[in-house]
């Protein structure tokens, strides 16, 4: 189920952001690539995953071995760099509309995505150099994992991920969504506002950054409730493994990888739920003939 859907829905928000010129604003380009990487992880790692649990054996491979561990782990830097990229862009349109306008395009949204990417794939470079098969037990399975010349080395390797992929990004997107909210409160106080938001109707422009504020915040949420609890026990298989296995077990570690490719899920659910520009532009690609009808029922984003 969540396979179909991550694949479902993620294409259809591409095809969506795809087909609507008026959809291509400079967020939806963060979130256009945003479904990408979804995409990537449910179609090159989800299913070969979930039959490698299952069968408790790895039959795909050393070259499938190495692709989908490198995969997954540029899959998840790209989304969480993605987040930050967001957050920033909406702090700049949001809190210094002025100077935001010089250089928030389109353009230089693609140069951003450009250098996450070339980033992710440098960074997560070990994990298709060192990615492979190794057997497990005496009756022929084998398991899909990194092998490191040192452990110190792997332990380094671990914890620079945790600050740069989990700590530092939600460090980040913490600041920028405290400081939009602040900006937003004190306009709603009747505090002097940013020019953007005296040359409009002011209550119109108040509902519809709230609405976007919102939207935006539950997705980086769930993007750290669903990858949060994997990292620690990445982290805790290296530094206290005893005590995570007696408190977990093999079937509580597999729950929390399911946790954390369940993510490629949920951001389609939420624009769904949460913006109506989606929705209405969702109801279209059904081709649904009552779409306008549907979309007057609800405001926009």
């Amino acid at each position: 189920i969540i396979f179909l859907l991550g694949i479902t829905g993620n294409v259809l928000v591409i095809l969506t952001i795809l087909q609507n010129t008026r959809m291509r604003t400079v967020t939806n380009m963060f979130l256009l690539n945003l479904a990408i990487s979804d995409l990537l992880l449910g179609v090159f790692c989800m299913p070969f995953t979930l039959i490698g649990q299952l069968l408790r054996d790895f039959i795909f491979g050393d070259v499938f071995c190495r692709l989908i561990s490198f995969f997954q782990a540029v899959s998840v830097s790209v989304s969480g760099w993605t987040l930050v990229a967001i957050s920033v862009e909406r702090f700049y349109a949001i809190c210094h509309p002025l100077t935001s306008r010089k250089w928030q395009t389109r353009s230089h949204a693609r140069y951003i995505i450009l250098a996450v990417w070339l980033g992710s794939l440098a960074i997560m470079s070990p994990v298709a150099v060192l990615s492979q098969l190794k057997p497990v037990g005496n009756d022929g399975r084998r398991k899909c994992r990194e092998v490191w010349p040192d452990d110190t080395l792997e332990k380094s390797f671990t914890v620079f991920l945790d600050v740069i992929l989990l700590i530092i990004p939600l460090f980040l997107m913490v600041a920028m969504y405290g400081m939009i909210v602040n900006h937003l409160w004190k306009v709603d106080q009747g505090l002097p506002a940013t020019p953007s938001l005296r040359r409009c109707n002011p209550e119109h422009c108040l509902k519809t950054k709230r609405r976007v504020l919102k939207m935006l915040i539950v997705v980086v949420l769930e993007f750290f409730i669903c990858w949060t609890p994997l990292y620690v026990v990445n982290t805790m298989s290296f530094f206290a493994p005893r005590a995570l296995y007696e408190g977990l077990g093999y079937t509580g570690i597999s729950l929390m990888q399911l946790l954390a490719q369940a993510s490629c899920c949920c951001n389609p659910i939420t624009y769904c739920f949460m913006s109506s520009s989606f929705r209405r532009a969702f109801v279209k690609a059904f081709g649904c003939s009552k779409a306008e009808n549907f979309s007057r029922s609800v405001g926009t984003v």
